[in-house]
């Protein structure tokens, strides 16, 4: 799997997503002109969640450092996935 840098602003959402059994967040990746793509979903942490609350960009995710396991679990999985996302939606890689 390779790794990939966006080109432009995207940024990455985390709204909560607490109706079922399980806490879940869901991830929506966010372009430049304010379109919301669903990405994926990830089980809720805390700190995974006050990360990308607000919005963080994609490049800026990819890499960050932290001693917390449920923030890099978050980086390790939108290191995997963002290839497919990036070739499926038609982003802009660098």
């Amino acid at each position: 799997m390779r790794s990939i840098m966006m080109e432009k602003n995207i940024k990455v959402v985390g709204i909560k997503n607490f109706k079922g059994a399980d806490k879940l967040i869901d991830f929506y990746l966010v372009t430049e002109n304010q379109d919301k793509i669903y990405a994926f979903s990830k089980i809720y942490t805390h700190r995974t969640y006050e990360l990308c609350r607000s919005g963080i960009r994609v490049n800026d995710l990819l890499t960050t450092r932290s001693r917390d396991a449920g923030v890099m679990r978050l980086v390790k999985y939108t290191k995997v996935i963002m290839p497919y996302l990036a070739e499926e939606y038609c982003l802009a890689v660098a």
